[in-house]
């Protein structure tokens, strides 16, 4: 027969291994609904400073080819996809239309993706696809 120490410190490794595990995978999720956020407020922020430097670009040059340049070269230099740019030129500075994704680097999230019927709620969650619009 043990004594009532020995039988105490019996499961002291592996409740140890059990809390190291559920912080683990807390800080997982964590970490993963942070890049989810960031990438989503980082797609709104160039979405909205393309079209700006869109209309900078177009009153300087009075050219729509110059003004979707500008705003692919600021979304590119942000890491992230322009994926449509339309302009209604009524009037001297025009109104720019800008949709960027961005994309975000996940550690568990993605995994949902194997489950059936979410996979393209998954992509469309890391692929966050803002458009903004310039007055």
């Amino acid at each position: 027969m043990q004594p009532p120490r020995r039988r105490r410190q019996e499961g002291l490794i592996r409740e140890a291994l059990y809390v190291f595990l559920a912080i683990a995978i807390v800080m997982a999720v964590l970490l993963d609904g942070l890049a989810i956020f960031t990438a989503q407020q980082d797609a709104r922020d160039d979405a909205s400073d393309a079209g700006t430097e869109a209309r900078r670009a177009y009153v300087e040059t009075g050219s729509v080819d110059a003004a979707r340049e500008a705003a692919a070269g600021l979304v590119e230099a942000n890491d992230a996809d322009l994926v449509a740019f339309s302009v209604s030129t009524a009037g001297r500075t025009g109104t720019f239309t800008v949709t960027v994704q961005h994309h975000a680097d996940t550690y568990l999230f993605k995994y949902l993706a194997h489950l059936p019927g979410l996979d393209d709620w998954v992509e469309g969650v890391q692929n966050p696809t803002i458009t903004r619009t310039t007055d």
